[in-house]
């Protein structure tokens, strides 16, 4: 149920339950800010007479205090945005007063901190206080902070019943999705992933379906990974030609002149190599700000508690107390205790409901928060202590803690150790990617088997360990040169350079600009994306013109439409089975967004046109080539029904940039039936959508979910990737429309006789929509034939009664696969004799030289004509 594991028991919407977790993390945010400040502000009180004593303390405590600000105008906005959105009575308005107000707090926050900032270490400081700009700060912040709680409280459930005695917001609705009931009584055609496999062999069946009348009959064709390369390429090449990829056609040899799409040439191998490098740069960039922030404050604290000695010894009961200790451990023992109280409690007595979500509410919270504290306060001095203890072979050699400690010294042998550290990530990353394609695959030999063992099971744990060991170096190396010496604690330069570097990355770049999803996304433009000019011949359609989904995938001239299959990735028991972490996400030219079964509510899609300017204002992320991309990302951190294969990877993909998902605006949110972005003239709303635009992009607090967080449906942004992390045959989205007849293209790499893809989008149909499929492949399974003796099956797809039907709609699906059956070319026969895995090559492999191309191109061609040239078959489909 919606919100059940916020006690909300359904009684609000995704947005309203998303935009109160986005507001309540960015007040812990701030909360926890404020607290770090209360021992550097008691040791500037402490030191009160000695400018050289309140310095560090003094200065640290401004720059915490900037972030803070920084925080609490964030939770200010959000808490605007949160009682605009419940929209009761006039508090909408009196939120934006607060809001504002908070906002002129914090200016004058920061004309605080600048008129402090040069007091400290030239003269007497008794306290962090500016006289009486400082007590007016307080008081603004003061009355920004009531004004926004009351409206918070006045605009919540208790408030409204209480004072108004209205209900609250209306909760969500769990009706089955309306359809447009275009595809109703029609054709649809699928083409499965697969990369270039999929999209070679579905070429061949698409000029197949062409020549015989199906695509143009067709109302709709979805495309999933590289089946939707040619789905795609086939739909835009239309638009300026009758006969598209003909044989023989001008774009067919050029399409031949692609097929090593990726990394065509020099040039595009240099640009995938800066891609990657870019973001890995970016990414180590964002880690080592954290880290070094972090490392800044906890080695002053320490210093501070007498935890850490200047020669790098560990007391861990400073004037003989235990209250370091303590105050290490007391969130996970409020956590704790919170648990224990309620198991007493429903020892003795039933709890009431609220009262058990309290308490577990702040369990949750305290626990979240205590277990980083503990592993900071203790964790780091118990480094620090365990590489004090390592004994120095001879004086002659350096001893193992100053080689670590090395790692992240900017010197020779630092850099030196560095660059050693991203070869081995490079070549672990290698390791896992080529243990990814082979996985599932039966090896033969000691030797191949634990091959396979340390690709698949090793190497994805080896190179998560490497960067966690690398970053506990640097955390202590930092830490311990914070706490023992006074020039890393004044050097102020360095959190100028911080703050600009971070600066800098929000400024020129995204989480989605630093991942591959923007060189793949060219790629694919370039090498599937082709027109017929006046003149013949075929050329790529210029990269820059924006290929808009709202426009360029509708039907053109009586034919279908396109459809492009991905997932959005969240992992909400509210939502999604165990371990299936995603939900499909369609793009459709008239609407697009989150489709499924009645566990998920309504509001899921949105408008197109207006999805792709909320996506970006210049409406270059909503597109027909990076619908292709997203569709077609296999390979990133998180990939939906096959996470338990990638989790082990995640974090090392994520640091490597090897991330083809793109964070796209949830569609659930913003979702009211009318334009979140209305076309408004004049330069001044043009500027503010275009600066509003560019600030909301996602930023690293996305790439932290990528790598070890756990993306929610509750979210303002979801990740998107492969639709073949849901269902790589677009059957189920296929049987969602309704449609009378559904011809499926299968280039799925199942294992032999196994029809893997199949079964589960069978399974997936019955759970998700209540549609039983009846289907027999058994002729099409070899066994111990020389081959299968065909490679089609037939089968009916039986839809749930509805209220308004007297008999279940039925839907025929007809299904080819790309298998050997019956007798082939005879250049078929020869390329399968020379190639054991045809036609089962593995997606690792995606670059195909003119002869892998036409293989699979005629493997498609050959096994569609024996499915539609069947009689039976023949008559069914002219039928329509």
């Amino acid at each position: 149920m919606l919100g059940e594991s916020d006690g909300t028991r359904g009684a609000a919407t995704i947005e309203q339950v998303g935009r109160r977790r986005t507001f309540t993390r960015t007040l812990q945010l701030a909360i926890v800010l404020a607290i770090v400040q209360v021992p550097m502000r008691a040791a500037v009180h402490d030191a009160a007479g000695s400018p050289l004593d309140c310095e560090v303390p003094g200065r640290l405590s401004i720059l915490v205090d900037a972030a803070f600000a920084t925080a609490y105008v964030y939770a200010a906005y959000r808490a605007y945005k949160y009682v605009k959105f419940l929209n009761h009575q006039s508090w909408p308005r009196a939120a934006a007063a607060g809001s504002w107000v908070v906002l002129v707090a914090a200016l004058l926050d920061g004309l605080e901190g600048l008129r402090l900032w040069s007091d400290f270490g030239s003269a007497p400081c008794a306290d962090l206080s500016a006289g009486w700009l400082t007590w007016l700060m307080r008081a603004v912040w003061l009355a920004g902070a009531l004004m926004l709680a009351v409206s918070l409280l006045a605009s919540s459930r208790f408030g409204q019943q209480t004072w108004y005695g209205v209900q609250p917001t209306p909760p969500a609705t769990f009706r089955r999705s309306k359809r447009d009931d275009k595809d109703a009584g029609r054709l649809v055609i699928t083409c499965s992933g697969g990369g270039i496999r999929s999209a070679s062999f579905c070429l061949g069946a698409l000029q197949l379906l062409c020549d015989r009348g199906l695509y143009d009959k067709a109302s709709t064709v979805i495309g999933v990974s590289g089946g939707g390369y040619m789905a795609a390429a086939f739909h835009v090449l239309r638009r300026t030609c009758t006969d598209p990829f003909s044989p023989g056609s001008p774009e067919l040899a050029r399409l031949r002149r692609q097929t090593r799409y990726l990394l065509s040439g020099g040039r595009a191998m240099f640009r995938a190599a800066l891609s990657v490098l870019f973001g890995l740069i970016v990414n180590l960039l964002l880690i080592g700000i954290v880290l070094r922030a972090v490392a800044w404050v906890l080695g002053w604290f320490l210093a501070d508690q007498k935890v850490i000695t200047p020669d790098l010894q560990v007391d861990w009961l400073p004037n003989d107390s235990w209250s370091f200790v303590g105050m290490s451990v007391t969130l996970v023992a409020v956590s704790a205790l919170m648990f224990l109280i309620e198991k007493v409690w429903d020892r003795w007595a039933r709890m009431p409901d609220v009262v058990r979500t309290i308490l577990t509410t702040v369990g949750n919270v305290t626990l979240r928060y205590g277990v980083p504290v503990a592993v900071l306060l203790l964790g780091v001095p118990g480094g620090l202590y365990l590489l004090g203890k390592i004994p120095d072979d001879s004086a002659d050699q350096p001893s193992l803690p100053s080689l670590l400690l090395a790692l992240v010294d900017p010197t020779k042998q630092g850099v030196a150790s560095f660059g050693a550290l991203v070869v081995v990530l490079i070549g672990l990353g290698k390791s896992v990617w080529n243990g990814l394609t082979v996985e599932g695959k039966a090896a033969t030999g000691l030797r191949a088997r634990l091959l396979v063992f340390a690709r698949t099971k090793l190497a994805p744990w080896a190179g998560s360990t490497v960067i966690v060991i690398a970053a506990v170096i640097a955390l202590l190396r930092w830490t311990g040169g914070y706490a023992t010496d006074t020039t890393y604690q004044k050097d102020w330069n360095v959190a100028l350079v911080l703050v600009a570097i971070a600066l800098a990355i929000k400024v020129l770049t995204d989480a989605n600009r630093t991942s591959l999803h923007s060189f793949y996304r060219e790629r694919l433009s370039r090498a599937f994306l082709v027109k017929r000019q006046d003149n013949g011949a075929a050329v790529a359609l210029d990269y820059h013109l924006r290929l808009r989904y709202s426009d360029w995938a509708k039907p053109n001239d009586g034919g279908p439409q396109l459809v492009i299959a991905g997932v959005a990735n969240v992992d909400d028991p509210d939502f999604v089975p165990t371990q299936r972490d995603c939900v499909p996400f369609v793009f459709d030219p008239a609407q697009i967004g989150i489709v499924g079964d009645r566990s998920l509510p309504d509001g899921g899609q949105r408008e197109t046109a207006d999805y792709e300017r909320e996506a970006d204002v210049l409406k270059r992320e909503v597109t027909v080539p990076a619908a292709m991309a997203i569709s077609g990302a296999a390979f990133s951190p998180l990939t939906g029904r096959v996470n338990e294969r990638t989790r082990p990877v995640r974090l090392l993909l994520a640091v490597l940039n090897a991330r083809l998902g793109v964070w796209l605006p949830n569609p659930y949110w913003n979702n009211r039936g009318e334009p979140s972005f209305p076309d408004r003239h004049g330069f001044v709303p043009k500027l503010r959508r275009y600066v509003g635009s560019v600030i909301d992009k996602p930023g690293p607090y996305r790439l932290l979910h990528e790598a070890v967080g756990s993306p929610s449906m509750y979210e303002r942004r979801i990740y998107v990737t492969d639709g073949g992390h849901y269902d790589n045959l677009g059957l189920v989205e296929a049987l969602r429309r309704k449609p009378a007849q559904v011809i499926v293209i299968d280039a799925s790499n199942d294992a032999e006789d196994r029809f893997t893809a199949l079964a589960e989008a069978i399974a997936t149909a019955r759970m998700d929509h209540g549609i039983e499929v009846n289907i027999d492949p058994s002729p099409m399974i070899r066994g111990t034939k020389p081959r299968a003796d065909r490679a089609w099956a037939y089968g009916i797809a039986t839809h749930p009664l509805e209220d308004d039907e007297e008999k279940p709609y039925k839907t025929e699906i007809f299904f080819v696969k790309a298998v050997l059956a019956g007798q082939l070319d005879w250049d078929l026969e020869q390329y399968a004799a020379e190639h054991t895995d045809f036609p089962r090559r593995t997606t690792g492999d995606q670059f195909y030289d003119e002869w892998d191309f036409e293989a699979y191109r005629s493997l498609g061609h050959t096994l569609t004509r024996s499915l539609v040239d069947h009689h039976r078959v023949d008559d069914r489909l002219s039928s329509l």
